[in-house]
Parts: C-alpha cells; structure tokens; sequence
C-alpha cells in the first residue's frame, strides 16, 4: 500500500510539471491576445515577434524615403499573435516606424476569429492578418493585407503618392 501511494503521488508530481511546462512561457500566442495594444507590451510578450523586430534593419536609402513620409500619416496595424504572416510583417513594420517618428500607429490584436474588444476589426471590415490601413489626414488611402506587393516602404509611399494625384 505504500508503495501504491508513493507512485501515485509521483504520477501527480509529474503531470503538474507537464501541465507548468505547457502553460508557462513569454508568448500569449494561446489566442488571449485582443484589442489595443502597445509597441512594448508586444514585443516583451511575444518572443517571436520581439527576435524578428531586433533582426531586421532597413536601408540607408529606405530611412530616407521614410523620413520623407508626412507628419500626419496614421496606420492602423491589425495582426493576430497567432498568425505567421502577422509574426513575419509586424516586426518589419515596426522596427520602419521607428525610423520617422511622426507617423503614427495603433496596434491591435486579434483573437482567432479575428476579433477584438472594441470591435475595430468589425468596424473596419478587416477579413485577413496582417492588415495595415494607411489614413493621410484622416481619410484612408490603402491597405496592406496580409504581405505588400512590393515592400512595406515601397506600398505605404505609393499610397501616399497615389492619394496626392487624387487631390490635384
């Protein structure tokens, strides 16, 4: 009888070390992730997200382009932590966003139905992550789903050009 109560109190043991070691960890990739979030709390909370932000760099000839980017460019960045296409163009997005720090930026997560507590997904009309909307002014002049045509650069400053010719 003894020994039946050591082994079962070994069998306890171990499964709540299997059940700490599937639950811990930095990433909240397990769908929690919803809603407004900022720069910092993504990057600390998400490792994947964090390692592809500090790997990538942009170009001397690209900071530049950035740069000229005007003051009151707004993206709305709606991605999901679970999404691999998110994990690949977020980090780029934000590691370009520090380069001209007049634009400005919300992050939003989705769950994985794609939604999120104050229902900017919805309102929107966002079907896909990532998916960055570009506003000048206020006024929406583009997308970017899922990846760019070209870059992410090369997309939002041929929103930009684009959306001049419209006012001319």
């Amino acid at each position: 009888m003894l020994a039946f109560r050591s082994i079962s109190k070994m069998i306890v043991l171990i499964g709540f070390i299997l059940l700490a070691s599937c639950t811990s960890g930095t990433s909240t990739s397990d769908n929690t992730m919803s809603g407004i979030i900022t720069k910092d709390n993504l990057l600390a909370s998400e490792a994947s997200f964090n390692q592809s932000y500090q790997a990538f760099s942009i170009s001397e000839k690209d900071k530049l382009q950035v740069n000229d980017w005007p003051r009151d460019l707004h993206i709305e960045i709606y991605f999901g932590a679970w999404c691999h296409d998110s994990q690949r163009e977020v980090p780029k997005i934000l590691s370009i966003l520090d380069n001209n720090p007049n634009v400005t930026f919300q992050l939003i997560a989705l769950d994985i139905e794609k939604k999120d507590p104050e229902h900017l997904a919805k309102k929107n009309n966002i079907k896909y992550t990532p998916t960055f909307v570009v506003f000048l002014a206020g006024k929406e002049i583009g997308r970017i789903v899922e990846r760019p045509t070209q870059s992410i650069i090369n997309d939002i400053t041929a929103m930009y050009f684009n959306s001049l010719k419209v006012i001319d």
